[in-house]
């Protein structure tokens, strides 16, 4: 995996120099011991060979004996999932692919995930941390009313929570998801790994790649620390140039699930206190046709960040004769789809507009581990740079409460 920064010393006073990037430097080790003092223990996971041992144990249990895998979750509980499989194999793999993942994150669609899947085949995994998710236990209440407790695993608290207790009670199968890990830092434990297990993904190689990005994390070379680096960039141009907003960029379809997943972590951690980053994503090439207008011509407001993948479609188009476009005469896809991605690098600098580019090898366990640790690693920096807690959800909480208090009075 490489960081490319080259465009932002490109662009003028609408980017960052590269002197005042440096002078950043002093903060690596400061923020390190920062971050360790407070006991989060996500950059440990990849190394937590228990967890491993678990989810491969239970999903070799429950290999081939349902048709159906549906994710009962929300937010991170349903996210990373979404991650790995879009990542992992693909927006097609449900179409002719047993077993089928659905995620049902929404409460709109229970009807007509009925009409289309067969209950009696199909394995419910509820997670919530505390079984007092709302959305999430409406759901299991439902379709535990349709189908027996051997349908169901939980994951969830290790010790306590309402969803605990009626595992213990009913004698369900349960995944812990540990103490110190907040839903959307919990893709690389159970919550993630085990609909990744069932589907045959190597999630030791994910972990692989997680356990390489730590390294990179805790290294005190300022200038390889590529989460060290991410976020200093997006701090210094929000605090210099009033850039507020992180796009996401994919150029692979594959990695959509990635930039959804990479929006709740970025909104949830660092929005607090008046102070926040605004994510969104983009589609690279299909959003250069609906987003990039915007982004050249509108204010300079956005970070764009692209992920660049070296391996994707070798499918080489025909001879093309018309004239107009014979450029595009046996040429991979993979070829024009990084073309149109440099070129569009290449127009936001002109437009002298904030852009920087992640680069991989391919869509593999081991880049995916390593994007997603890169990515939890620079939200732990960029909380210490705005001095805020980066592990907790504090506005979310008041939603959840005004909800249960207006159910309870319409009783």
């Amino acid at each position: 995996m490489q960081l490319f920064l080259d465009n932002i010393f490109k662009i003028g006073t609408n980017g960052i120099d590269l002197k005042t990037l440096k002078a950043q430097e002093p903060n690596l080790n400061e923020f390190m011991n920062n971050i360790m003092e407070k006991d989060f223990d996500f950059c440990i996971l990849p190394n937590v060979k228990a967890q491993v041992l678990a989810v491969k144990t239970l999903a070799e249990k429950f290999k081939g004996k349902f048709e159906n895998i549906a994710i009962l979750g929300i937010g991170g509980s349903a996210l990373g999932a979404k991650c790995l499989l879009d990542a992992l194999k693909g927006p097609y793999w449900n179409l002719s692919n047993s077993p089928k993942l659905i995620v049902l994150d929404n409460l709109d669609l229970i009807y007509e995930f009925e009409q289309n899947f067969d209950l009696d085949k199909t394995l419910f995994i509820v997670i919530s941390k505390s079984g007092e998710t709302p959305e999430t236990m409406a759901q299991y209440y439902y379709f535990r009313n349709k189908v027996s407790k051997e349908h169901f695993i939980f994951i969830t608290d290790g010790e306590k929570g309402t969803l605990r207790d009626i595992g213990n009670k009913d004698k369900i199968h349960m995944l812990t998801i540990p103490e110190n890990i907040g839903g959307r830092f919990s893709v690389l434990t159970a919550v993630g790994l085990f609909p990744a297990a069932l589907l045959g993904i190597d999630i030791e190689e994910i972990l692989s790649g997680a356990a390489d990005m730590v390294k990179n994390y805790k290294t005190s070379n300022f200038e390889i620390n590529v989460p060290f680096l991410f976020a200093t960039v997006q701090y210094l141009l929000e605090w210099q140039n009033g850039v507020n907003i992180t796009v996401m960029m994919p150029y692979s379809s594959r990695l959509i699930g990635f930039a959804d997943w990479y929006r709740q972590l970025l909104a949830e951690s660092i929005g607090k206190d008046g102070k926040g980053l605004t994510p969104v994503k983009a589609l690279g090439v299909t959003d250069q046709h609906s987003q990039i207008q915007l982004y050249n011509e509108g204010p300079n407001d956005k970070l764009i960040v692209f992920i660049e993948v070296e391996e994707t479609d070798e499918t080489i188009l025909p001879n093309v004769t018309d004239s107009n476009l014979r450029y595009l005469s046996q040429i991979s896809f993979s070829k024009l789809m990084n073309t149109e991605m440099q070129a569009t690098e290449q127009t936001l600098t002109q437009y002298k507009k904030p852009n920087i580019k992640i680069k991989i090898p391919k869509v593999d366990e081991r880049s995916i581990g390593k994007l997603i640790m890169m990515m939890e690693c620079s939200i732990a920096f960029l909380g210490e740079y705005y001095r805020i807690n980066a592990f907790d959800q504090p506005g979310v909480e008041l939603g959840k409460k005004l909800t249960k208090e207006m159910l309870s009075k319409s009783k």
